[in-house]
């Protein structure tokens, strides 16, 4: 909502109060009709429902208690598997039949543990559900991403799409309300090899979020790192992607500090080469990556890789 201004001349008190109750009515009302219905003022916070036709997501403003990390996480999930009283337009996001089994926080990252249900829901409801809970979660500050799983093992959508972390700029809505694109693209990934002197090719069929562009895609498999036997992993797992963007030939890498900190027993380039490779070899106008740490690119990584400059492909360190 808009407050128009009403040039340099000053409102009357009794106007303003008589303003000021319209506003206040305005923001504690029912999103009705589909509507969302963003956070209030208080605490700027939602929670996600599904619409009462089921096809499409509800914004119902929390108005609760502002808590620690886990007493959040706690009243965010109940309140994603329950509905709040007069709630005949909107509908809970989880079946009855899904379970949620368990949650782990740890390095911003936070998993949750589907009952095998999961994956019999229909694809037009996963999507929904999958958006509705990350959107809802990851407000809180220290969830970064959303990591979903089934009976411990990794989570497929219905048509066998394995789902990796996500945050929500993984989804994206259009007119069609289809919340989610998918893409695929057959690419090679550069990992270790066993004693760390050297990168190894993986060939890879993948598929990823249209609303990211592919060089995110591979930066984020980097970091889950390899899936076939005698590869090893270039870069630690705890690290987040901030930010992938890519102009004039050359492709832009933020990363959050672990990549420095937690730096893997390898050779010192494997960890850098392994993200330029991997990324110049699949995307044809991208010659070059700049990568930097928490936004600064003005560093060292290890004992003497500078990192000021973009780094071209190096394809003498594949063995």
């Amino acid at each position: 909502m808009i407050i128009p201004r009403y040039g340099s001349r000053r409102m009357k008190p009794a106007a303003c109060l008589m303003l000021l109750a319209a506003v206040c009515m305005l923001l504690s009302g029912c999103g009705l009709g589909g509507a969302e219905r963003t956070g209030n003022r208080s605490t700027g916070l939602f929670v996600c429902y599904l619409n009462s036709d089921e096809d499409g997501l509800y914004k119902q403003a929390y108005d609760g208690e502002i808590l620690g990390t886990e007493e959040m996480l706690d009243e965010f999930i109940r309140l994603l598997q329950t509905l709040p009283e007069e709630s005949v337009n909107y509908s809970p996001l989880l079946p009855d039949s899904v379970r949620l089994q368990r949650r782990v926080l740890e390095n911003g990252v936070l998993t949750l543990d589907f009952s095998k249900e999961y994956e019999q829901m229909e694809s037009t409801r996963e999507v929904l559900v999958r958006a509705g809970i990350v959107r809802t979660l990851v407000q809180i500050e220290a969830v970064r991403s959303v990591l979903f799983t089934v009976d411990g093992g990794e989570a497929h959508t219905p048509s066998g799409v394995v789902l990796g972390r996500m945050n929500a700029d993984s989804f994206v809505e259009d007119a069609g309300k289809q919340i989610n694109a998918i893409q695929h693209a057959t690419i090679n990934l550069y990992y270790s090899n066993a004693d760390g002197t050297a990168l190894k090719q993986e060939a890879r069929s993948i598929y990823y979020s249209a609303s990211k562009p592919l060089e995110w895609a591979i930066v984020e498999r980097i970091i889950a790192g390899p899936k076939v036997e005698g590869n090893f992993p270039t870069v630690p797992g705890t690290t987040q992607i901030i930010s992938v963007s890519s102009a004039n030939g050359i492709c832009y890498v933020n990363l959050t500090q672990t990549f420095v900190t937690n730096a893997l027993n390898i050779g010192e380039k494997l960890p850098i080469y392994s993200i330029v490779n991997s990324v110049t070899d699949n995307c044809r106008d991208i010659s070059a990556v700049q990568i930097a740490v928490d936004g600064d690119s003005n560093l060292v990584f290890r004992t003497e890789t500078d990192l000021s400059k973009p780094f071209t492909p190096d394809m003498s360190l594949v063995s």
